[in-house]
């Protein structure tokens, strides 16, 4: 703190209000800082509070002016800090706060840019309050981030053409606002002949019905389908045909999201349980009728489409049961009959037609080979049936029936036709049991189709796990169609088509995915040929530099390994474009490199001829030039690079080892150079620390000169050097304050005893006669300090000095008026023209003879000179004189301390 705060204080504690404000704007000190809470809120002047609070910056600090302080302009300057807090950092402390200041707020602009930029959603919501121009509330529905203020916002505005403004700014910035603004447009057109926005909402709720129909949407199904029920019930009478096309969108919706029933397991047949299918029944019973009629020609048609209709029907049945069974079985059996019945018709029929006429003489009798062949073929026939195998079964009873139609008539038996058509009959109940239980496989198969998760599964597993499946749907079909067969599918129709819907629902919950990475690989490809016709453009050029071929040729590499990035069809054609690539920059590189290696061998046919230089100098210099070339040539084959390398570090490799020799003794001469020196700094160090500065001035001296002497010196040991004279010449300056330190605390033990002494000459007592001090005799303040006592001892008449001390009183007066005047103390009143007087000569001697300012400390020294010179005082005069230059010494110490 300088003396003129101790006198009149800080300069923002000044009286002048003035003062205090510009110190309050403009200083820089720390206690100001640490008391402008106070002076915003205390100071008695407007100006400094506003001072204050500019300087503070607080938003505490301005709400509480804005809303209580009693100035005007504080109150109107606190708006605009607000303003711009409010809009730039939310500070929900502050919000309650903030929300009153609003309250008195009355700018419009201010009001808007509060509503539309406020960082805290409440200052928002209570300015919009405030705010009834819809235009703007349009505008800050668009803008609004949170969704409450928004909906509060939307329900306000009732101008149509405003909600049709904002309504395409959110049609791809925002769907769910824009809907909900498409909604509030239907509500308000509900009592008008114009329904352009309720039709508007009810296109966007069926695009997303259909769009939940078709699996495209990833959240709960459920809950989304009931949103957009409950949506569309708000509607009032939308078209009919819209309403067709969403109630049918929600009904496939409401399909997919029912359970499913499950599947009834068969159940041992009880005596309660339910009887056969009807329509069976009824076949049967035909089945028994034709088998009680003869035979005739239309019997084996009739017979084709009874069969064709059973196994129909059979079809038909999600789950027979054993009543079901148990008809079926009958009604082969009675088929079986039946067939058996027609063949021996035929055989009945055509027999007599073979038959010779009587005395022909030429009878036809049993071929004996043909009739082993055929039952060959029979016994075949039953083993394969025997075995299960249904495609053998009826390749045997196939080759079978084709040896027994190749027979004359004659020749065939009515045993083997029996046995053709129980085995016919038999395969065809392998036929229909293998057909029945691949129905249920079939079931299953639709089953599992339903249980893959698409919405947790990869779509890739997805597409996998349908091909599994359809690849054993058709392994099914396969089994079922038989050689010869005219059918190419068994399955049932509407068991396919449920096949085929459940795919496709799985398919298309894992469509957008694979549609994205088909437009990922198309996008892959696009580059892939972008770079492929950039680096061919590089490679083509003559120019291109090797690092840059050899990225090319990594980066091909890279899309080799990434192939898989790309559509399945372009692979091939692109593996191949990347192999042409990378043998072109082969090509090239093995070009680039050859010139490379070319123009190291000169290089190293260059080196070779430094063994013959004579000037070493030249040689090394020589050297690093080809070194440089060399780096700079660039780098060939790995192989042929080191060998050549090898090469060049022959003959350059012996110059520079006796370079680097040379560089070693160098470096040892220079480190005993270093040792030497720290050597020197360890000796001064050692030497500053001594307590007799002066006994070993002469050997720092020497050290001196010993350490100058050397040409190069590094700059830490000289930096080293320069601190242990530093601290050498501490000491000495440490010891000399010392010694003058004792000198001057001599003197004034020397004054004391002189003040003393006359203080005893006046009281009228004897002068004791004591031993005088001894002084140096280079001491001239000390000597005449000791003769005035030696005297006052000699001769202790009173009279004889009373006029000496006078005047040495007023010397001592005059000494003290000048230390108050260089320290800036006020002096007495008695002494004020003394001191002005001594103020004009200062300043005109100073003016006239154009003598410099005195030195601070030259002029203390010499004012304590003279002040010990002084004594004796007179005793009256002695205690305040002393005080005065004590107080003023104290002053100067301290300006000229450091």
């Amino acid at each position: 703190m300088s003396l003129k705060e101790r006198l009149f204080g800080p300069p923002w504690e000044s009286k002048d209000p003035e003062a205090r404000a510009r110190s309050v704007a403009t200083a820089t000190d720390r206690r100001l800082f640490m008391q402008l809470p106070m002076i915003a809120a205390q100071d008695s002047d407007p100006k400094v509070r506003l001072a204050a609070l500019k300087r503070l910056g607080d938003e505490t600090a301005w709400l509480k002016a804005g809303r209580t302080d009693t100035s005007a302009e504080i109150r109107s300057s606190a708006d605009p800090f607000l303003l711009r807090a409010v809009c730039k950092q939310s500070d929900p402390d502050h919000v309650e706060q903030r929300l009153a200041w609003l309250e008195n707020l009355d700018a419009g602009d201010a009001l808007r840019r509060i509503a539309a930029s406020a960082a805290d959603p409440e200052m928002r919501d209570a300015a919009l309050a405030r705010i009834n121009s819809p235009g703007f509330l349009g505008d800050c529905v668009v803008s609004e981030t949170d969704d409450e203020i928004a909906t509060r916002l939307l329900n306000r505005i009732e101008q149509v053409s405003t909600l049709k403004r904002i309504a395409t700014k959110l049609r791809k910035k925002h769907k769910t606002r824009h809907q909900a603004v498409v909604q509030r447009l239907a509500t308000l057109e509900s009592g008008s002949e114009v329904h352009e926005a309720r039709d508007e909402l009810a296109t966007q709720l069926i695009a997303q019905a259909e769009k939940l129909a078709r699996g495209e949407f990833s959240g709960d199904r459920k809950a989304e389908a009931e949103r957009l029920t409950d949506l569309w019930q708000e509607l009032a009478d939308p078209e009919p045909h819209l309403a067709r096309r969403f109630e049918g969108a929600m009904r496939i919706v409401r399909s997919a999201l029912a359970p499913r029933p499950p599947r009834p397991v068969p159940e041992p047949a009880e005596a309660d349980s339910p009887g056969a299918d009807p329509e069976l029944e009824k076949l049967g019973e035909k089945a028994q009728q034709m088998a009680t009629q003869p035979a005739s020609d239309k019997t084996a048609a009739a017979l084709n489409q009874l069969i064709s209709a059973f196994d129909r029907h059979w079809n038909t049945l999600q789950s027979p049961g054993p009543a079901d069974q148990a008809v079926r079985e009958r009604f082969q059996a009675l088929i079986g009959e039946l067939q058996a019945r027609l063949e021996m018709s035929r055989e009945s029929h055509s027999r007599p037609q073979a038959r010779p006429a009587q005395g022909s003489g030429n009878r036809s009798g049993p071929d004996p080979e043909r009739a082993r062949e055929l039952e060959q073929a029979l016994d075949k026939a039953d083993q394969a049936l025997e075995s299960g195998d249904i495609a053998a079964s009826s390749e045997a009873i196939r080759a079978a029936r084709s040896l027994y139609d190749r027979m004359p008539q004659p020749q065939r038996t009515r045993e083997a036709a029996g046995r053709l058509a129980r085995m016919a009959g038999k395969l065809k109940e392998m036929r229909d049991w293998q057909h029945w239980s691949n129905n249920k496989l079939r079931e299953r198969l639709i089953e599992r189709v339903g249980e893959i998760d698409a919405g947790n599964l990869h779509p890739d597993a997805v597409t996998e796990r349908l091909k599994e499946l359809r690849q054993r749907w058709k392994e099914l079909d396969e089994q079922e169609v038989l050689p010869g067969d005219k059918r190419r599918f068994s399955a049932p129709q509407g068991q396919w088509r449920r096949f085929q819907r459940a795919c496709k629902e799985a398919f298309d919950a894992a469509r957008p995915y694979l549609e994205k990475r088909s437009e990922v690989r198309e996008q892959s490809h696009q580059e892939l040929q972008e770079f492929l016709d950039a680096a061919g453009r590089v490679v083509d050029d003559p120019e291109t530099p090797t690092d840059k071929l050899i990225r090319y040729q990594r980066a091909a590499r890279e899309a080799i390994r990434n192939l898989d990035t790309l559509p399945p069809k372009q692979r091939g054609k692109a593996a191949s474009a990347l192999r042409e690539l990378m043998d072109s920059i082969s090509a090239a590189l093995d070009r680039h490199f050859e010139a490379i290696e070319n123009d190291k061998r000169r290089l190293v046919a260059e080196a070779r001829k430094l063994a013959h230089e004579k000037d070493r100098a030249v040689a090394i210099d020589r050297a690093k030039s080809l070194q440089a070339e060399w780096k700079k040539a660039g780098r060939g084959r790995r192989k042929i690079e080191d060998q050549l390398w090898n090469e060049f570090r022959e003959p350059i490799d012996p110059l520079f080892e006796d370079l680097k020799q040379e560089r070693d003794e160098r470096k040892q001469a220079e480190h005993r150079h270093a040792e030497a020196l720290k050597q020197i700094c360890a000796r001064a160090e050692a030497l500053a620390e001594a307590d007799d500065p002066q006994s070993v001035a002469g050997q720092i001296a020497g050290l001196e000169d010993e350490f100058n002497q050397h040409a190069s010196v590094p700059p830490a040991l000289r930096k080293r050097f320069e601190q242990a004279l530093g601290r050498f010449q501490q000491q000495v300056r440490s010891a000399r304050d010392a010694r003058a330190h004792a000198r001057l605390a001599h003197l004034i033990a020397l004054d004391d005893r002189l003040q003393e002494t006359w203080q005893q000459m006046l009281g009228g007592g004897d002068v004791p006669a004591q031993e005088l001090p001894d002084i140096s005799p280079d001491d001239a303040v000390g000597q005449r300090l000791r003769d005035r006592l030696e005297q006052m001892q000699g001769a202790p008449d009173v009279d004889a000095h009373r006029e000496t001390v006078e005047k040495l009183t007023v010397q001592a007066r005059q000494v003290v008026i000048e230390m108050e005047c260089l320290a800036g103390l006020d002096s007495p009143e008695e002494d004020r023209k003394q001191r002005m007087d001594y103020q004009i000569n200062r300043l005109s001697s100073r003016l006239g003879e154009g003598a410099p300012k005195a030195d601070l400390n030259s002029e203390h020294a010499a004012l304590l000179r003279r002040w010990l010179e002084s004594y004796p005082h007179d005793p009256e005069q002695h205690p305040q004189l002393k005080k005065r230059f004590e107080s003023a010494d104290k002053i100067l110490k301290q300006m000229t301390a450091g």
